[in-house]
């Protein structure tokens, strides 16, 4: 791995992981890439799109290293059980995934690595694993302690505000909350007019917390 490679990644992941990241990258073959915040993901796992293509793994950069390297190991765990199964149509997230992910993030769970309440938080993860870490909302919950918020500054998210107030996500973007549809709120963008499925779990802005 090139050092202008490594120094990136020592940027976004905990440095104690850092051996297991570049080995779980170059053993593999597919490009990582890191994106600006969306609001619909974390991250995602793409297949070639063409002869000449290689597999991409894409990982919000504004995620904290705890968050980005559970994101990355789930979609290592894509990567996993694509060239695995290359020949068969499974469920994103069947047992197939929820298997390699287990196995991938197990090495992982270590304190020099992750703090022992995001520790305690992923093992109980792992007894009933989610689609998204998102979806587990005791998690998300711990792993927005280690945002890097400015000094004195809470961290709001969407799932605090009360239905109907007007608030701003870090992209930008402008919104009225609207009711909940299991972990996720349907809510109008004002920039818009669309409506979107925004994670109870994504912050908010404090200055850009408007009205009801």
């Amino acid at each position: 791995m090139k050092e202008q490679e490594l120094q990136i990644l020592q940027r976004y992941f905990p440095a104690a992981a850092i051996p297991m990241v570049v080995e779980a990258f170059t053993k593999s073959k597919f490009q990582l890439k890191f994106k600006k915040p969306r609001n619909s993901k974390l991250g995602d796992f793409r297949p070639p799109r063409g002869d000449n293509e290689i597999c991409c793994i894409t990982l919000n950069g504004d995620l904290n290293p705890y968050q980005m390297l559970v994101t990355f190991v789930h979609e290592l765990a894509h990567y996993t059980v694509y060239v695995n199964h290359l020949k068969k149509r499974l469920e994103p997230h069947g047992e197939e995934w929820k298997q390699t992910f287990a196995q991938l993030l197990l090495p992982y769970l270590k304190p020099e690595i992750f703090p022992e309440d995001v520790i305690e938080a992923l093992k109980l993860h792992l007894q009933h694993i989610k689609a998204s870490s998102g979806a587990d909302q005791n998690l998300a919950k711990v792993m927005k302690r280690y945002d890097n918020n400015p000094p004195g500054e809470k961290t709001i998210t969407v799932e605090d505000l009360p239905e109907g107030t007007v608030f701003q996500l870090a992209n930008g973007m402008t919104f009225r909350k609207g009711p909940k549809r299991r972990t996720r709120y349907q809510c109008e963008c004002l920039d818009n007019g669309k409506i979107y499925s925004v994670s109870g779990m994504a912050s908010c802005k404090n200055s850009a917390y408007l009205c009801n």
